[in-house]
C-alpha cells in the first residue's frame, strides 16, 4: 500500500507515518490515536472487524482493499425477519426494467455507433487486406452469462498463424512479433475492437459488463481461482468496470473483485459512468499494456 500511495501520487496527500501487521495493530490499538487515516489490505475478516471497530469510534477514516466475500455482500439487500435485521445475498438478479433499458441502450448506441463509424471499418479493412492478403476480420469465442459461448469479432491485428500450435496466448503488448504492422495502429487507435458492435447488436455483448474471457484461459483461471466463474452471472461487456479502473495486466482476483463490484449494484447510471470512463482511458497508452511475452495467462502475479 505504502508503494502504491507513492506510484499514483498520492503521497502528496498522504503521509505514511506508521506500517504493521494486523497482529502488531490488535496487540497495541492505541499505536492507531492521532492517525487521520488507514490503509487495510489482506486482513482476516475477525482481525479486520476488531481494527475497523476501534476506527469508527475513534473518527478514524479507513479504506479497505475488499477480498471477494466482501465485494458479494456488498450487494446485500437489507431487511428484517423474525424481529432480526437480516440480509440476504443472492445471484445477480437484476430488476426486469433495468435489463430493458440496458438492451434497448445497446441497439441504440451500437446501431448509431455502426453508422458513424462505417468510414472507418472501410479503411481498416482495405489496409488489413491489402498488407497481408489475408482475412479482415477474426472470430473468437468468447464466454458470455452462464458460461453460453460466443464468437467475439474484431478487425485482425495478428498474423494469420498467431496460435498455429493451438496454444491460447495472451498479448504481450505493442513488441508482440505476431502483431502485423497495420494491427500495431488499430490496436493504438482500439479500432480492433470496433466490430464488437456487431456482436452488441446481436445480442452476444452489452456494451457495459465483465469483458468476456475465452473458454480455455477461464478455465485456467478457475483452477487457481474457482471464484472466477461467479462473473459470468451477468452478460459480456464490450467495457466493463475493470477495464476503466484496472489495466490490461492487471490480476485476475483484482479484476474479478471490480467485476464483482459491477454486478453487485446494477444501474444505468453506473453503465454510463463506465461509457464516458471508457472515452478517456482511449487515450492512456498505459492502458494496452501486456502481460509477459509468451505467458498464456495473466494469473502469475500478486494482487493488490
Amino acid at each position: 500500500m505504502e508503494q502504491l500511495i507513492g506510484k499514483y501520487g498520492l503521497d502528496a496527500k498522504y503521509k505514511v507515518v506508521s506500517t504493521a501487521t494486523a497482529g502488531e495493530c490488535i496487540e497495541n490499538l492505541s499505536m492507531l490515536d492521532g492517525i487521520n487515516t488507514v490503509f487495510l489490505s489482506g486482513i482476516h475478516s475477525h482481525d479486520r472487524n476488531i481494527i475497523l471497530k476501534y476506527c469508527v469510534e475513534n473518527n478514524i477514516t479507513v479504506f479497505v482493499v475488499p477480498r471477494i466475500g466482501d465485494t458479494i455482500m456488498s450487494g446485500a439487500h437489507h431487511m428484517h425477519m423474525f424481529h432480526l435485521p437480516m440480509l440476504r445475498v443472492g445471484r445477480y438478479n437484476p430488476q426486469p426494467e433495468y435489463l430493458f433499458v440496458k438492451r434497448l441502450l445497446d441497439i441504440v448506441i451500437s446501431a448509431i455507433a455502426l453508422v458513424i463509424l462505417s468510414p472507418i471499418f472501410l479503411v481498416t479493412a482495405i489496409a488489413i487486406k491489402a498488407t497481408d492478403h489475408g482475412p479482415v476480420f477474426y472470430k473468437q469465442i468468447r464466454l458470455t452469462k452462464d458460461g453460453k459461448e460466443f464468437g467475439i469479432l474484431k478487425f485482425r491485428s495478428m498474423r494469420v498463424d498467431a496460435e498455429k500450435d493451438g496454444v491460447a496466448r495472451l498479448s504481450s503488448g505493442e513488441n508482440d512479433d505476431r502483431i502485423t504492422p497495420v494491427g500495431k495502429i488499430i490496436r493504438a487507435c482500439r479500432v480492433d475492437e470496433l466490430p464488437q458492435l456487431i456482436n452488441i447488436l446481436k445480442g452476444d455483448l452489452s456494451i457495459v459488463g465483465p469483458r468476456p474471457e475465452r473458454p480455455e484461459i477461464a478455465a485456467q483461471y478457475c483452477e487457481e481461482m474457482p471464484e472466477f466463474s461467479l462473473r459470468l452471472q451477468a452478460k459480456a461487456g464490450l467495457t466493463g468496470y475493470a477495464q476503466v479502473y484496472g489495466k490490461y495486466n492487471t490480476t485476475p482476483y483484482d479484476k474479478l473483485t471490480m467485476d464483482l463490484m459491477y454486478i453487485a449494484h446494477p444501474s444505468i447510471v453506473e453503465d454510463f459512468k463506465i461509457m464516458f470512463a471508457t472515452v478517456k482511458i482511449l487515450f492512456m497508452p498505459e492502458s494496452t499494456e501486456g502481460v509477459s511475452e509468451g505467458q498464456t495467462t495473466a494469473m502469475s502475479g500478486e494482487s493488490h
